[in-house]
């Protein structure tokens, strides 16, 4: 490490990633060193922050290039499907709470066996929805559920249409989304590589061809610089751009090319990258465009509020507005968070008195967003 930060320079080493990964794994085993022998903390059999250490073997990727291609995919998947991870997320709360209002208190129908998968709780519950969604043992926490509400009969049966819903739609249809993604970059990664592999036996031919042809480079390169000189010139001097453009056009047009332009040869580091002479388009995003007002409904509200009332105008601004949005999402968060945080076991505990107050808040609110809309 101290090699490479003396020969590249402190900014050029810690450009690469591989090269921060290593420095922070020596100098996390420095420090467990001196925490060690300064006995502040007890030496590990294994030392965790050296084990970091295998993951160096990943270098290997910069010279196999098929697998760089597969590991840059895979990142580019996790990219891809971060939206989709929040949606997992939120379909995993959703259905946590939701199992906590039908089965939180009830799995103990049989005091002589303690069951490892309940929705007593909140992390309880979660970790149950995550099991039924892998599929490990989720009969037997719906049968559970069934027997929680008097067996194979009306109600208990319907208690299954919750279990079912929930493998649906989270195994066959999101887990599964994951799957998709990741192949779809993977053959990606495939054709990629096979383009790399097409450009490679490309760069070799023409290196054979300017081998048998070592005059013609002088030309090209010198054809090369004048259409550098001229882009760059019409980018820094708008009002002279064209002349430049045309004199420097008339000029390369007195190089003879016996070549046709595709077996342009030389290495790809030779090949200069087009310079866009207009300036580069912004995303949407960056615009900040304003959006499109909501109109008002032409029909009457109630039978009774025209488009037109003050009244109705009133009330169509208020919901329409970004701070009664936010107003509303906020509370429906905090309405989660106390549905999270009530005990289903003891029903009649404090903390169940103190969310009951605020529940009244809540529908409430609810409720004067309703009326309004």
């Amino acid at each position: 490490m101290v090699l490479k930060m003396y020969s590249l320079g402190l900014q050029a080493y810690f450009v690469s990633l591989f090269n921060r990964f290593d420095c922070f794994v020596v100098c996390a085993g420095i420090l467990e060193t001196i925490l060690v022998e300064v006995r502040v903390m007890s030496p590990l059999g294994i030392s965790v922050l050296r084990c970091i250490r295998l993951l160096r073997i990943f270098k290997i990727t910069r010279y196999w290039t098929s697998l760089s291609n597969l590991v840059a995919s895979l990142l580019n998947s996790v990219r891809s499907i971060a939206s989709l991870l929040l949606l997992l997320f939120l379909f995993i709360i959703i259905f946590s709470l939701l199992g906590m209002q039908l089965f939180g208190g009830k799995y103990n129908f049989d005091d002589m066996v303690v069951r490892r998968s309940t929705f007593d709780n909140f992390p309880q519950a979660l970790l149950s929805v995550f099991q039924i969604l892998t599929g490990e043992d989720w009969n037997s926490v719906m049968n559970d559920g069934i027997m929680a509400y008097g067996g194979p009969s009306f109600p208990g049966v319907l208690v299954c249409i919750y279990f079912i819903i929930l493998f649906v739609c989270g195994n066959y249809i999101l887990l599964n989304v994951f799957l998709a993604i990741a192949v779809d970059n993977l053959a990606e990664a495939e054709s990629l590589t096979s383009a790399q592999r097409e450009a490679a036996e490309e760069k070799k031919r023409r290196r054979l061809e300017r081998a048998a042809n070592p005059g013609r480079s002088e030309e090209e390169k010198l054809l090369l610089k004048k259409l550098e000189l001229a882009k760059l010139k019409a980018e820094g001097i708008p009002t002279t751009a064209k002349l430049k453009v045309d004199e420097f056009e008339a000029n390369v047009n007195e190089v003879k090319d016996p070549y046709p332009s595709a077996d342009f040869p030389g290495d790809d580091e030779e090949e200069e990258p087009e310079f866009p002479l207009s300036p580069r388009p912004r995303p949407l995003a960056e615009l900040q465009l304003k959006e499109k007002a909501v109109p008002m409904p032409n029909a009457s509200s109630f039978f009774i509020f025209s488009p037109t009332n003050k009244l109705r105008k009133l009330c169509h601004r208020i919901i329409n507005a970004t701070t009664f949005t936010n107003f509303i999402l906020l509370f429906i968060l905090l309405s989660s968070i106390s549905l999270a945080a009530e005990d289903p076991i003891r029903a009649d505990s404090f903390r169940n008195q103190i969310l009951a107050y605020f529940d009244i808040v809540f529908t409430a609110i609810f409720t004067m967003e309703i009326i309004l809309k």
